[in-house]
């Protein structure tokens, strides 16, 4: 019977071999190619093929007897001292079996395991068949030698296990010829990996048990079963103290020690369920949220990095799922995005083709995304910006990234901080920057820009209506430096009532106002803006200094002007010898009766005017 190539022979056993197969359990390991290949050379024999035959399944049983014994007869090491010779390591897989399982179907669940974990194959692993001494011949220790090592909990106590030092911990292969926890040993070896830390336990499951699970639950779905229902169905939840060992007093022994652990029997029927929860297809899990019987934090680890399983359970449950997910954050924030349209037919396939930036533009234009709740590149998008700008208002810009992109869209706001509807970005881009700044100061129409200022250039007369706007001094500087620009301009009509602008605003309109020299009609409205006695007179003496001015409309009601301030506009008044057309309104100030005559007579003075209109 041809044994594996690597496989020392009787002769070839060292003393070291001997006495290693005496003590530390966790020495007595493999590689998984070692592994392979025993389960190979098996594979390859008659007597193998004659089981296969006769049962239609080789399990551990069979192997054990057919060839672990024969082959380690004599020697007093186990198949696993055989293969590694004095090559000395220790575990760094636990691999947790039964030994009813279907061998073809073990090799799949362990190599499966490898590729998807990554294992190199010459991973040192402990598999009990093949690292305890089998024969019970006198030449090696009994099995009740071995069993007194404790070697499962010596394996799984080593350090050699754990992640930290490089250990790949437990895995539970699962085969659909035996029911893994139907064996109390293999109940014992996941309760001794929970008490230690750093130790995972993870399933690895043949594609026919995969296969078997999944259609179970299925079935019981489809039926309105609930989800234990389902699970229990599948075998997914187990009931492990149903377990049972051919020896009454190692089972007392197995029993009594996971009675002692806090959570008992449930404590470990709850690890095996997570642990074979994880190997579901995401399918199950996208099928059980669409049911609304589990959410995402309910999911495996695969699911929750599913784009088509997390879309599912936001549908379900509300975009909080994401929370949960482990996707990668593009994906998240195409799926939060997709979910704000509420259309619970969207499947992952339908989104995933879209552009992140024309979904954001859909959403924003339908009113249903603020640019606060956009990513990052939207926010420095110059066309989703002004989009969300024309939709929700100025107030988005306090969301954009792009300085200029800001700064450009700002210039085209206008009254209640609004655009023109009919505007596009690619009308605002092309425009000159200092065009839109003049147009923002002299409120002209963004669209029709460059028409506006050019009759404004080629204009004697302007006339702005800027009542209310909150202009304060900055911008009544702002507006009076681009006016001064417009020495073409000698009809000036300015309605700034209601901007509040108080003595600092009231400096700002003196100093430009006493730019304009070539003004000969001036309109000024100052209405309402708490100027003072201080203020008044300094827009006063301003236009004073316009010497050219034929006609004078000045408002200065309700501005707090007392008898000192009135007699101040009177005299600046009066230097101007050209004036010919003069309305002046004083009232709801707090000119008293003295003030009033005092101005009434100055006034009656001036010779020169032809049309006169006063309020006090």
């Amino acid at each position: 019977m041809a044994r594996p190539a690597h496989m020392a022979s009787g002769d070839e056993v060292t003393a070291l071999m001997k006495a290693r197969q005496w003590e530390k359990p966790e020495q007595w390991t493999m590689t998984v190619q070692h592994w392979v290949d025993i389960v190979g050379a098996c594979t390859e024999t008659p007597q193998y093929k004659s089981v296969m035959e006769q049962k239609k399944t080789v399990n551990m049983h069979d192997v054990c007897r057919l060839f672990v014994k024969p082959w380690s007869e004599g020697t007093g090491c186990s198949l696993a001292v055989l293969m590694s010779r004095e090559v000395v390591c220790n575990a760094q897989l636990m691999v947790s079996h039964c030994w009813g399982e279907d061998v073809s179907e073990t090799k799949e669940s362990l190599l499966q395991h490898a590729v998807r974990h990554e294992l190199p194959m010459t991973v040192p692993i402990w598999f009990c068949v093949f690292s305890n001494y089998q024969p019970e011949d006198g030449v090696g220790p009994k099995l009740e030698h071995q069993l007194a090592l404790e070697p499962f909990a010596s394996v799984i106590r080593n350090p050699s296990l754990k992640a930290a030092n490089g250990g790949h911990g437990m895995v539970a292969l699962h085969t659909t010829t035996d029911d893994l926890y139907s064996r109390l040993w293999c109940v014992h070896e996941v309760e001794r990996a929970i008490v230690e830390e750093d130790v995972e336990i993870i399933a690895s499951m043949s594609q026919k048990y995969i296969d078997l699970m999944v259609g179970r639950v299925e079935q019981f779905l489809g039926l309105g079963a609930t989800l234990n229902d389902c699970f229990r169905a599948a075998g997914v939840q187990v009931q492990t103290a149903k377990a049972r060992c051919s020896s009454k007093d190692d089972e007392e022994k197995l029993v009594k020690l996971i009675l002692q652990q806090g959570n008992g029997f449930d404590g470990l029927d709850k690890v095996v369920e997570d642990f074979r929860r994880e190997q579901l297809p995401d399918i199950i899990f996208e099928k059980l949220i669409r049911k609304g019987l589990t959410r995402l934090d309910g999911a495996s680890t695969s699911a929750r990095a599913n784009a088509a399983v997390v879309l599912a359970a936001c549908q379900a449950h509300g975009a909080g799922q994401l929370q949960h997910a482990t996707t990668n954050p593009e994906v998240s924030e195409r799926i939060r995005l997709a979910g704000l349209f509420g259309n619970d037919e969207l499947r992952w396939q339908d989104i995933e083709v879209l552009d992140l930036e024309d979904l954001q533009m859909t959403l924003i234009r339908k009113g249903l995304l603020t640019l606060d709740g956009a990513s990052t590149s939207a926010r420095a998008d110059a066309a989703i910006v002004f989009a969300a700008c024309q939709m929700h208002g100025g107030g988005q810009l306090e969301h954009a990234t792009n300085p200029e992109v800001r700064e450009r869209i700002r210039l085209a706001l206008r009254g209640g901080n609004r655009f023109d509807e009919k505007l596009r970005w690619q009308d605002l881009e092309v425009i000159d920057l200092e065009d839109l700044k003049l147009g923002q100061i002299f409120r002209l129409g963004v669209r029709t820009l460059a028409e506006d200022i050019t009759q404004l250039r080629q204009s004697a007369k302007l006339s702005l209506a800027l009542a209310g706007e909150g202009l304060g001094a900055k911008g009544c500087k702002t507006l009076f430096e681009a006016i001064a620009k417009q020495k073409q301009i000698t009809d000036l009509s300015l309605d700034l009532g209601r901007n509040g602008l108080g003595f600092e605003g009231s400096k700002a309109v003196s100093e430009g106002i006493a730019q304009l020299k070539q003004i000969t009609d001036l309109s000024l409205d100052l209405t309402n803006n708490n100027l003072g006695d201080e203020g008044s007179k300094a827009v006063a003496e301003a236009i004073a200094q316009l010497k050219q001015i034929t006609d004078l409309s000045l408002d200065l009601s309700l501005n707090s002007l007392g008898d000192e301030s009135g007699q101040a506009v009177f005299e600046a008044i009066a230097q101007l010898k050209q004036i010919t057309d003069l309305s002046l309104d004083l009232r709801f100030n707090y000119l008293g009766d003295e003030g009033r005559k005092a101005v009434s007579e100055g006034i009656a003075q001036l010779k020169h005017i032809t049309n006169l209109s006063l309020k006090l």
